[in-house]
């Protein structure tokens, strides 16, 4: 787990940078590799992006990535829009016909379409975007009706509805499987996208290709890598994040929670939170980003909402009655799935503890990851 000396160069990360004169807030930063870190800043409603390396920004040039091929043809068309860019990994435009782009690198854009495939269990409660077009490094999404999750002020008085119904949907997912649970193992496991992917995956009948399988093993792997990115940022929060992790870890590979948590395995999105849902009161709920999809416990994906809720009340975007009625919904849930309230606890702790080292790297929310840890401790 301890850092390489190399690690130790990573620059403090600006919560402004300077672009022609004009002054963009970073809004979001990335571990791009040992001393280097992807930024993007703001200005507006334009988006721009580039590194930092030993003390210095770089930003690239607006509307151009030269790891992302498609971004720059999409972006000559007039009306379509940036709507965010992690620089030499992905972005996403909108399209002025309301439809959405995603572009990656090059031989990268089959592993969204497989993602939009194993994604196909959470068809039977939400709306899900079709692949319409796709080549070698773009894939482009019909949109979704609705709003996002996020933001209490957008739905108003449909805010406890939204979320029943949200919930209802992702509970149907499970019960349009047919699953074995496979053997896990670690020796299977895809470092980037923690995810285990033995040969003994698991079959999943309304999914067109097999899923991966996210184990507790792989999910301690997940936020065992986020620590190691993040060292350097979490300054003297480290101490604190290494004794929960080993905290979640006896927690999430104790032999009996592992074998309660076997018998909840299903379908997840595996990166669900608020920014994920779209809800539309005639249309009904939408799931965004399930590049993730992929076979685990079915904890994990409450556990990850329960942890976004607290940390939105936090960053002043909930009240703490509007996190109430998301947590009340997902308390309903869990008891109406039989799944375990203790398993999604552990998970929601698992979340936090990698929420911090996710926030560590922005400068906006950089200073109050402490509320996170202290949300995580038993």
């Amino acid at each position: 787990m301890m850092p390489g000396p190399a690690a130790q160069t990573v620059s403090a990360i600006p919560e402004f940078v300077t672009i022609d004169g004009q002054k963009w807030t970073v809004r979001r930063a990335w571990p791009a590799s040992r001393d280097r870190i992807a930024l993007e800043a703001q200005h507006g409603s334009a988006i721009r992006s580039g590194f930092l390396s030993n003390g210095e920004v770089d930003m690239l040039e607006e509307g151009r990535d030269p790891k992302l091929p498609g971004l720059e043809l999409l972006l000559g068309t007039a009306g379509n829009r940036l709507v965010s860019h992690r620089p030499g990994k992905r972005a996403v435009i909108r399209l002025a016909d309301g439809r959405f782009a995603k572009c990656v690198r090059s031989s990268k854009a089959d592993g969204i379409v497989a993602g939009q495939d194993r994604a196909e269990a959470f068809r039977n409660g939400f709306a899900l975007p079709d692949v319409l077009t796709a080549d070698d490094s773009t894939v482009v999404l019909s949109a979704l009706p609705g709003v996002e999750l996020h933001e209490p002020q957008s739905l108003g008085a449909d805010w406890s509805r939204a979320w029943a119904e949200a919930l209802d949907a992702w509970a149907l997912a499970a019960s349009t499987s047919n699953t074995t649970v496979g053997t896990d193992t670690t020796a299977g496991t895809d470092t980037t996208a923690g995810t285990d992917t033995s040969a003994a995956t698991n079959t999943i009948a309304a999914v067109r290709t097999s899923m991966p399988v996210h184990s507790a093993s792989s999910e301690v792997h997940v936020f065992n890598e986020w620590r190691d990115r993040a060292h350097v940022h979490l300054g003297e929060k480290l101490a604190e994040v290494d004794a929960l992790i080993t905290q979640v870890s006896a927690d999430l590979l104790n032999d009996g929670a592992a074998s309660a948590g076997e018998r909840n395995w299903g379908p997840i999105h595996r990166d669900l939170h608020d920014k994920q849902i779209m809800w539309d009161p005639v249309a009904g709920p939408g799931l965004l980003d399930v590049d993730t999809a992929c076979f685990g416990e079915r904890e994990l994906d409450l556990g990850n909402l329960r942890a976004h809720a607290q940390w939105r009340t936090h960053q002043g975007i909930w009240t703490q009655d509007d996190a109430e009625v998301v947590i009340g919904e997902i308390s309903r849930i869990t008891s109406a799935s039989g799944l375990d309230p203790d398993r999604v606890r552990t998970y929601e702790r698992s979340a936090l503890v990698r929420l911090a080292c996710v926030y560590a790297f922005r400068p906006r929310w950089n200073r109050h990851t402490g509320i996170l840890l202290e949300a995580a401790h038993e």
